[in-house]
Parts: C-alpha cells; sequence; structure tokens
C-alpha cells in the first residue's frame, strides 16, 4: 500500500487551525493507514507588542489586542465551528506576550514520546496539542507560560517535571529552529499550511481548506491511487458514529458532520447539532440509549462515546481530561 504524506505547518493557537482540527479528523478516520499526518510548528507570534494587524487591530497593546483576537476567533468560530469560550477569554499578557511557548510544547511532547522507546504511543503528543488548542480557545488559560505547559502535559501521561527540563532542554532548540527553517524552506506565512507528498511529487495548500477541497488534492496528486476506505465507515449510522467517538474520545458536531459528509442548513452557524442534516436526531438517540453523553463546552457542545474513556490512554485521566485530550 502506497502512502500520502501530509505535512501540517501549524501554531496551537491559531484559530484556523483549531478550525482544521475536523478536516484532519476526517482524513484520518476516512483514509487510516493510507496518510501519514505529521506537524510543523510556525510560530505565529514572537512578540504582540512588535506585531501589527492595523485591520483587525491586533499587535501593540496586550489587552486591545485580545479583545480583538476574541472577537475574531467568535466570528471564525460561527464559519469552521470549533468552539470558542464566550468570555475571560486571554491569549497574551503584558509578561506572556509570544505564541512561541505552545509551539515549544508540542515540539517537546514529540520529542518526549521518541525518547520513550515506544512506551508512549507517537500518537500522545496530538492529544497534548489538542488540550493546547481547547485551553487556549475555550477554557480561557494563559497557555503561554513553561509551567503552566508543563503542568497541562500530565493530562496526557506525561511526568510534568521531565516535560519542564526537556522543554527548556537545547534538543529542543535544535528542533524549533529545524521547523522555522522548515517554514521558511517552503515560504510558509499562513497557517495552516498543507504539504501533501506523493512518491517524488508535492501540492500546496496554503489557510484553511475544507475537507472536500484536500481529498479532491489527494486524488489529483495521486491519480485516484489513494482513495478513502471502501469498508462502509462513511456511511452515517449510529454504529459509525459511536465508532467514530470511540476512536477519537470525543467529539464536537462539526467533526462528526465533516466525518460523514453531513450537509449544513442553510442559514445555520457550524456549531449546532441542529446545523447538519440528521445529526440532531442521531445523537438524541445515541444519548437516550446510554451511549454518547454530551458537556457544554465554550459557545458550544462536545459529544463522547462513554465506551471511548475506558480505552487504554484514557482510563488514567480525570474527567475534564477524558473530555479535552481526545486524538486528533
Amino acid at each position: 500500500m502506497e502512502r500520502m504524506k501530509i505535512t501540517v505547518f501549524a501554531d496551537p493557537v491559531c484559530t484556523w487551525c483549531w478550525g482544521s482540527v475536523p478536516v484532519i479528523r476526517a482524513l484520518k478516520y476516512r483514509y487510516g493507514e493510507q496518510l501519514d499526518v505529521d506537524y510543523v510548528m510556525g510560530v505565529m507570534i514572537e512578540d504582540i507588542t512588535t506585531y501589527n494587524d492595523r485591520r483587525s487591530g491586533i499587535g501593540g497593546d496586550t489587552a486591545l489586542s485580545n479583545r480583538n483576537i476574541h472577537k475574531a476567533w467568535l466570528e471564525a468560530s460561527a464559519v469552521h465551528g470549533m468552539p470558542v469560550c464566550e468570555s475571560g477569554f486571554r491569549l497574551f499578557s503584558p509578561e506572556r506576550r509570544s505564541t512561541l511557548p505552545q509551539n515549544r510544547a508540542f515540539i517537546t511532547a514529540s520529542l518526549y514520546a521518541r525518547e520513550s522507546n515506544g512506551s508512549i504511543p507517537a500518537v500522545v503528543p496530538l492529544y497534548y496539542l489538542r488540550r493546547i488548542q481547547e485551553a487556549t480557545a475555550v477554557d480561557a488559560i494563559l497557555t503561554n507560560d513553561v509551567d503552566t505547559l508543563a503542568d497541562m502535559s500530565a493530562v496526557v501521561g506525561f511526568e510534568p517535571a521531565y516535560f519542564k527540563e526537556l522543554y527548556l532542554s537545547e534538543a529542543v532548540d535544535e528542533l524549533l529552529k529545524e521547523a522555522k527553517g522548515h517554514c521558511r524552506s517552503y515560504e510558509v506565512n499562513k497557517f495552516p499550511t498543507y504539504i501533501l507528498e506523493y512518491r517524488n511529487e508535492e501540492m500546496m495548500l496554503r489557510g484553511y481548506s475544507n475537507y472536500d477541497l484536500v481529498r479532491h488534492c489527494i486524488d489529483q496528486l495521486s491519480y485516484n491511487a489513494v482513495k478513502p476506505l471502501s469498508d462502509g465507515r462513511e456511511l452515517f449510522t449510529a454504529d459509525n458514529v459511536k465508532a467514530f467517538m470511540e476512536q477519537f474520545g470525543g467529539a464536537y458536531p462539526v467533526e462528526i458532520a465533516t466525518a460523514f459528509s453531513l450537509a449544513r442548513k442553510p442559514g445555520h452557524t457550524a456549531l449546532n447539532a441542529e446545523s447538519y442534516v440528521g445529526l440532531s436526531d442521531m445523537l438524541d438517540e445515541l444519548m437516550d440509549a446510554g451511549e454518547v453523553a454530551m458537556t457544554p463546552r465554550g459557545n458550544g457542545f462536545m459529544f463522547y462515546n462513554l465506551k471511548a474513556v475506558k480505552g487504554k490512554w484514557q482510563e488514567h485521566m480525570h474527567a475534564e481530561g477524558i473530555r479535552s485530550a481526545t486524538i486528533l
């Protein structure tokens, strides 16, 4: 089986990267092992006080930037469907002015897993990336601080003291330098950016891209050799929805809708189960049967398969961790 590699250039606190998670999940669910998805951290904002986006009013003063970023994220949330906190949002403070710490933390998690000689599965850094994204966007936690990031790493099974030691190491310095060089080599100036690689050919997608566009590019680049798995998983059935949530631990409505290509109703935002044809009825049926539970998250709701919380990597997590540390 020939595989395609997709490299995602991202920043953990970029709202459009957060909004692209449903696409990545759908690709993993629909294509399985045919796709290898890797992340390269791009560091969106080195220092907000020297950053200048006049059109959006972002840059310079941290308080004003936070207000305008929150406004932009709420607007984006209605489009991409991933939730955002409704109040208390802070991305920066006078002491914490960069998105570098979150990028560095994901690199640290990846190195931590590689150094474990297989005792920590390679997917666990993606649990951690998801937690950074949710903590920032949904829980209004100021995450650009090494102590906060180290404490959060315990949710996915890392040892916080060693995580912090690794975070501050020269090895992570070198990996961060390598990631920045990778961004420069492809002239990445927008997040997310995708590089699709198949055999000796490449294709680039800059900015937020929906599932249908990425699938079309996979078809083009592979000359239709890499196709979604034809084992019935694309069918919108109760069993398949449960299997999807069991695989990923939990999901927002847009993630389920994207995986099963559900049409959005005219005039609806992307946030609600009622926005997608058949989804609300399906989830109500599963909740009535005790298969699925729901919890409010920011301006949206997360649904999770109760069986999934008994999985290998969820069993040692506390309740909030179960809802937050979900797989990409």
